[in-house]
C-alpha cells in the first residue's frame, strides 16, 4: 500500500512538472517575441494543461457557463441600443460553435464528443479557410503572425455570468484581418485556429441585464456556403451562400489581428 500510494505521489509530482515545464516554454516564447509585454493573465489562464502522461487527451474539461455563446445574427444588429439575448451552450461534449458550423457531421453532443482526429487532421479547411491546431502557446503565437506580422494584438470575449441579456453600447470595426484560436473542449490544451477569408471583426461594448459593462468579440462572415446547412437553417432560417452572418465568440476563445487603436474604457477585457 505504501508503495502505491509513493508511484501515485510520484506521478503527479512528474506530471506536475511536466506542466510548469510546458509554462516555461511558453513564457520564454512569448518574450522572445515580445520582450516588454507580460503575457496576460486571461491567455494564460487558457493554457492551463490537463494530464501530462498523452499527447492529446480528448477527455472533455468542464465547461463555463460563458465559454460557448450559440447566438448567430446579422449585422445590421451591431448597433447601440440594440438588445440581444445571448445564449450559451453546455453539453458535456461541445465544442466551439466557431468551428462546429463549418463540420459536415454534427453530433449530438449530449451523448458523444468529436476526437482531436476529426477536428484536426480528418476534418478538411473549408474553402477560403486556413485552419491549425496549435498544442502550445508557441504554435498559436507562429501561427498568428505568419497571417498577420508581429505588429498585433490578442483580445478576448467577456460575458456576465447568469447573465443572457445584453445591450449593445457600441461597436467598433476591428477589420477584416484576423486569426481565431477557439480552446477546443479537451483537458489538454488544444486550439483550433483559423484565418477566414472575407470576415470582420468587431469589438462590441455591452451592457448585461444586471448593469455590468462589459464586452464580446464579434465575427461577420459574408460568405457563409461553408457553413453547415443543417445547423444554419435551424438558427437563422437561411440557406448557406446567401445571408451575411454573425456570431459572439465565447470566453475560451482568442482574436489576434494587427494593431489598432482601441477604446480602452473596457480594458480589463483587453488581453494584450
Amino acid at each position: 500500500m505504501a508503495l502505491r500510494c509513493l508511484v501515485m505521489s510520484l506521478s503527479v509530482l512528474f506530471t506536475l512538472g511536466l506542466a510548469r515545464e510546458s509554462h516555461a516554454r511558453d513564457e520564454d516564447f512569448w518574450h522572445a517575441v515580445w520582450p516588454n509585454t507580460p503575457i496576460p493573465s486571461s491567455l494564460r489562464d487558457l493554457l492551463k494543461p490537463g494530464p501530462a502522461s498523452v499527447e492529446i487527451d480528448d477527455h472533455p474539461m468542464q465547461i463555463e457557463e460563458t465559454q460557448y455563446p450559440k447566438t448567430f445574427f446579422y449585422k445590421e444588429d451591431l448597433h447601440p441600443g440594440k438588445t440581444m439575448k445571448v445564449q450559451f451552450s453546455k453539453p458535456p461534449f461541445q465544442q466551439p460553435w466557431g468551428v462546429g458550423t463549418w463540420l459536415k457531421e454534427i453530433k449530438d453532443t449530449t451523448k458523444e464528443g468529436y476526437s482531436f482526429e476529426e477536428l484536426c487532421i480528418k476534418k478538411e479547411a473549408i474553402e477560403g479557410e486556413e485552419k491549425f491546431c496549435a498544442k502550445s502557446l508557441g504554435t498559436v503565437i507562429g501561427f498568428a503572425i505568419s497571417k498577420l506580422g508581429k505588429n498585433i494584438q490578442v483580445l478576448s470575449s467577456s460575458f456576465v455570468n447568469k447573465q443572457d441579456q445584453y445591450t449593445v453600447e457600441g461597436v467598433q470595426n476591428l477589420g477584416d484581418k484576423a486569426v481565431m484560436c477557439h480552446r477546443l473542449n479537451f483537458r489538454t490544451a488544444v486550439f483550433y485556429c483559423h484565418e477566414v477569408r472575407e470576415t470582420t471583426a468587431f469589438m462590441v461594448p455591452l451592457v448585461a441585464g444586471d448593469g455590468t459593462k462589459t464586452q464580446a468579440l464579434a465575427i461577420c462572415h459574408s460568405n457563409t456556403s461553408g457553413m453547415n446547412h443543417q445547423m444554419l437553417h435551424q438558427l437563422m432560417g437561411v440557406d448557406p451562400g446567401t445571408n451575411p452572418v454573425c456570431h459572439f465568440l465565447g470566453s475560451k476563445a482568442i482574436l489576434w489581428v494587427p494593431n489598432l487603436s482601441v477604446d480602452t474604457a473596457y480594458q480589463t477585457n483587453i488581453v494584450a
